[in-house]
C-alpha cells in the first residue's frame, strides 16, 4: 500500500510538472494540437484533484466498507476523472514538457517500430475501446469478484487501473483528443458514442435497484430514519439515477457545439442552388423544347 500510493503520487507530481512545464513553451499548432488557453489548465487541476480524491482520501478506503462509496469512487475513476482530463486536450502540453530526447524518441517509434504502433491503433479503434470499458465495468461487478476486492487490496487497486484505463481510451474518443491515431467520427457519432457510455452504468443500478435480495455483502451498512433504504438500493440509486450524467451531458455538449457550428457556415450564393437542375424534384430532366411541327 505504501509503494502504491507513493507510485501514484510520483506518476502525478511528475504530470505536474511536465504540464507546467508544457505550458510555458507552448505546442505548436501542428493541425493536430490547440494552442493553449487558460481553462485548459483548470481542467486539467480539477481532474488530478477528483483522481486524489477517489484514490488518497478516505472515500478508497470506505469504498470497502460502503458499497455506496465503492459506487461513487467507480464513477469518479470512469467518467469525471477521464472527462476532465480529455476536455482540456492535455496530451500536447505534457509532450511538448518531455525532454528533447525524449520526444524524438516517441517521434521515431512509428519508424522504428511499425508493427507496435499498428497493433495499438487497431486495438484502441472506437468499437474496441467501448467494448473494453463495459466489459471492465461490468467485470468487477461480479459477486465473486466483488467479494475477493473486499478480502484483498491489491484486488482493489487493480480494479481502479483497470476501470480508469478503460474510461481512459474511452473518452479518447469522444473528446477526440490528441494523439489521433483513428480517422475522426462523424459529429452526430461522436454524439451517439457518447451517449452510449451512460447504458453500462444505468443498467447495472437499474438491476441492482429492482433487485428482490441483497446482491452484495459489504461489513457496514447504512440506516435512515424510518425509511427502508439498504447499503445496496443506495448505491443501485446513484448509478441509475447520476451514473450516467456525465455522458448525457457531455453528448448534449457536443450536439450544441455541431448545431453551432453548422449555424455559422456561411449560406450557399443563390447561384449555388438556384439553377434549373437543383429544382426539378428528384427523378425528373428537364424536357428539350416541342418543335411546333411535330406530329401528335
Amino acid at each position: 500500500m505504501f509503494i502504491w500510493n507513493w507510485g501514484i503520487g510520483l506518476a502525478m507530481g511528475t504530470a505536474v510538472i511536465l504540464y507546467l512545464r508544457g505550458w510555458r513553451q507552448q505546442p505548436p499548432a501542428d493541425g493536430y494540437t490547440l494552442l493553449p488557453q487558460h481553462w485548459r489548465i483548470v481542467t486539467f487541476v480539477a481532474a488530478g484533484v477528483v483522481l486524489a480524491l477517489a484514490l488518497f482520501s478516505p472515500l478508497h478506503v470506505q469504498a470497502t466498507t460502503y458499497f455506496h462509496r465503492h459506487v461513487l469512487q467507480r464513477l469518479l475513476l470512469v467518467a469525471v476523472v477521464p472527462c476532465l482530463f480529455f476536455s482540456g486536450n492535455p496530451l500536447p502540453i505534457l509532450y511538448t514538457g518531455l525532454p528533447a530526447r525524449l520526444q524524438d524518441a516517441l517521434a521515431r517509434l512509428p519508424q522504428r517500430r511499425p508493427l507496435f504502433c499498428h497493433l495499438v491503433t487497431r486495438l484502441t479503434n472506437p468499437v474496441i475501446s467501448w467494448f473494453l470499458f463495459v466489459a471492465a465495468f461490468w467485470l468487477w461487478h461480479d459477486v465473486q469478484i466483488n467479494r475477493l476486492l473486499l478480502q484483498a487490496g491489491w484486488v482493489h487497486r487493480l480494479e481502479n487501473v483497470t476501470l480508469l484505463g478503460t474510461a481512459v481510451g474511452y473518452w479518447w474518443h469522444i473528446m477526440n483528443a490528441w494523439p489521433r491515431w483513428h480517422a475522426p467520427m462523424p459529429p452526430l457519432w461522436r454524439v451517439g458514442y457518447a451517449a452510449l457510455g451512460a447504458t453500462p452504468v444505468k443498467l447495472v443500478g437499474l438491476v441492482l435497484l429492482f433487485s428482490p435480495t441483497a446482491v452484495y455483502h459489504y461489513p457496514a451498512e447504512v440506516s435512515f430514519y424510518n425509511l427502508q433504504i439498504t447499503d445496496q438500493s443506495l448505491g443501485a440509486a446513484i448509478e441509475w439515477a447520476v451514473g450516467g450524467i456525465v455522458f448525457t451531458w457531455t453528448a448534449v455538449l457536443l450536439m450544441r457545439s455541431w448545431l453551432k457550428q453548422e449555424d455559422d457556415k456561411p449560406a450557399l450564393p443563390e447561384s449555388a442552388w438556384a439553377t434549373k437542375e437543383m429544382m426539378l424534384a428528384p427523378g425528373f430532366k428537364e424536357k428539350g423544347p416541342i418543335h411546333p411541327n411535330r406530329s401528335m
